[in-house]
């Protein structure tokens, strides 16, 4: 029963199956809370690691193996954490990187195009200086030390100290930090890889096509993947490419898919069947049909969160930076070119790469970063960027064989990630106190109107008054809405411009009807789909939905395979983004002038708030002209 309830919340809960990684990551708490974990994994390394004699070392070179018959395969545990352990972890940063690919950000080019530009800037000039800085020394081959920003830290100290920021300045950290995790896996794949055997990587092979086969044959019960998954990390390691990579591999094969309204459809009539007769018969229908309504890799993403966040990252910190800490250590490390490297790198790196590639693209298209965020946040983020902890810790132990120059690296990695926090943190707090100096994002647009975005009635260039409505079909007061609507262009024709934003709140047919309204407008028929919408609000089926459709003319195969596919979900997601960072608690809610209006919600109250608006616009225009005169 609690499997059948938590699981029907999941796919009833606005866009919870159909929101992507950086959606559910930007409302919740979970990376703060990773950050802080992964912070204490770190602080217990080092104050053990400095603890009398060598208990930290020899823990960690325990011996752990399995025997069978007469072959034993044994590793020491740190090994277990960095080549088994973490090759969970790259999976789930895979799944992450492949559904954005694919259903979220990255998708859509011209808005992750900066970003991801930022990100491949940030993998290069880094290096070049750690190069630059390193040169002629035995250590130049650690350059992939300084490529890396850690995503854990980076968004948990955002959510931390950035929470007036715009929720777009979010959105633009989560697709550099993707971008930024895809280069990451690259450079691992392919420049520290040593004594490769390509025998054994046919058996990885033939785990990947068992995957494959599974995939194209609709397998989608997630433990059937399992011993395929265990094949091909094996195959990886015998072979010498990095065991790590396995996770990478597979992740990049699990099927992925948008929830589609026939099996959310299904999925909710087993639910209701259940709640009717609840037998083990009904339990395990339901828990199937949903089970297959949400992705392989939604599930396995969401499975993974947690003893990612919990248990896999705090064990890798305390495996790997227990850096004995003493006054000649520290000497040595900081009088080294490897250690200034790594600094230099990953701070100044990252600062230089990210901001400079950002401003050159928005020198060339103006608008490449929305209205919202704006170049100061982009410097504060660049220093959050160089804390590259968790992947560059992990780099070092694969670049260096000698214990000092991995001693070296690490401390390293360990300033440049205090040093990157502690500028991001000053940098963060001085535009804070400036954010709350000004208006509040609850008082006023956070997303300016923008034509070629958001469906307008109206001539922008012409009108004297924008009205913006954040609506939701679900709810009985959408035809109040509409009769005021159709007022308002009564009463001031041209005069104002008007156009309608998603709120579908907690209502998951509201989402459903949003979907369907930007399905309609890939037909052209945005209003006409509005129209019937709200003839038939509130929407409590999906066959109103479909009746609408009917009525607004569109082609109704094209809609049902646009409606389906959740073509339209990403606009229906910003306009959550942008209402949650506005405090957006009823639809309809208004903003007249980019300002959000306060008075009673109906026709009479908001067309007189539109008339005083239009009347002050006016005078302002008058007192224009007679300055000129």
């Amino acid at each position: 029963m609690t499997n059948v309830v938590s699981s029907a919340a999941a796919i009833d809960s606005p866009g919870a199956a159909r929101r992507g990684p950086i959606s559910r990551l930007l409302r919740s708490p979970e990376a703060l809370r990773g950050a802080v974990v992964l912070i204490a994994g770190t602080v217990v390394a080092l104050i053990w690691a400095n603890l009398p004699g060598d208990s930290y070392g020899s823990f960690w070179h325990l011996p752990l193996g399995l025997e069978l018959g007469g072959s034993r395969f044994e590793l020491d545990l740190r090994h277990w954490v960095n080549d088994a352990v973490m090759a969970v972890f790259f999976a789930h940063v895979t799944l992450e990187v492949r559904r954005e690919l694919e259903l979220g950000e990255l998708r859509d080019w011209r808005k992750a195009s900066v970003p991801v530009i930022a990100a491949v800037a940030g993998l290069v000039i880094p290096a070049l200086i750690y190069v630059g800085v390193t040169s002629g020394t035995d250590t130049v081959g650690g350059w992939g030390i300084v490529v890396s920003t850690d995503t854990a830290f980076v968004l948990g100290l955002l959510a931390l100290i950035g929470r007036v920021m715009p929720p777009q300045l979010r959105i633009f950290l989560v697709t550099l930090a993707v971008a930024d995790d895809v280069g990451a896996l690259g450079v691992i794949a392919f420049a520290y890889t040593d004594h490769f055997s390509p025998l054994p990587l046919l058996i990885a092979v033939g785990g990947l096509t068992m995957i494959a086969v599974m995939r194209f044959v609709g397998v989608w019960r997630g433990g059937l993947y399992l011993l395929p998954s265990i094949v091909v990390w094996a195959g990886f390691f015998l072979s010498g490419v990095h065991a790590t990579l396995a996770g990478v591999a597979i992740a990049l094969l699990l099927p992925i898919f948008p929830t589609r309204s026939d099996d959310l459809r299904r999925a909710q009539d087993h639910v209701r069947a259940f709640h009717m007769s609840p037998t083990a018969s009904y339990a395990r229908t339901a828990n199937n049909s949903l089970a297959r309504a949400v992705s392989i890799n939604e599930r396995a993403h969401r499975a993974l969160t947690p003893y990612v966040t919990w248990l896999i990252l705090p064990i890798f910190a305390l495996a790997n930076a227990g850096v004995r800490v003493t006054r000649e250590s520290l000497v040595d490390a900081f009088t080294s070119r490897l250690t200034w490297g790594i600094i230099v790198g990953l701070v100044v790196g990252k600062i230089i790469a990210i901001s400079v590639s950002t401003w050159i693209v928005t020198r060339v298209r103006p608008d490449a970063l929305g209205p919202a965020v704006r170049m100061p946040h982009v410097i504060g983020v660049s220093m959050l960027a160089g804390m590259g902890f968790t992947i560059s810790l992990f780099v070092t132990e694969l670049a260096f064989d000698d214990p000092v120059d991995v001693s070296r690296g690490q401390i390293g990695v360990i300033a440049a990630t205090v040093l990157a926090a502690t500028l991001g943190t000053v940098a963060f707090a001085v535009m804070s106190a400036r954010e709350r100096r000004r208006s509040p994002h609850r008082s006023r647009l956070v997303r300016a109107l923008d034509p070629a975005r958001d469906p307008v009635l109206g001539d922008l260039s012409s009108a004297v008054v924008t009205v913006v409505e954040y609506g939701n079909y679900a709810t009985p007061y959408s035809p109040a809405a509409g009769e005021m609507r159709r007022e308002m262009e009564g009463r001031f024709g041209s005069e104002v411009a008007y156009a309608f934003r998603h709120l579908p709140l907690e209502q998951p047919l509201g989402r459903s009807a949003a979907i369907a309204n930007e399905a309609a407008a890939l037909q052209g028929r945005f209003w006409e789909m509005r129209d019937e919408l709200i003839r038939e609000a509130p929407i409590e089926n999906e066959r109103q939905i479909r009746r609408a459709a009917a009525s607004a003319g569109l082609n109704l195969r094209r809609f049902e395979r646009d409606w389906g596919d959740a073509t339209g979900a990403q606009r229906v997601d910003e306009d959550l983004v942008d209402a949650e960072a506005m405090h957006l608690h009823q639809a309809p809610t208004y903003f007249i002038d980019n300002v959000r209006y306060e008075g009673s919600i109906d026709a009479d109250s908001v067309n007189a708030a539109v008339a005083a608006a239009r009347n002050s616009a006016l005078r302002r225009d008058e007192r224009g002209l007679d300055a000129d005169a």
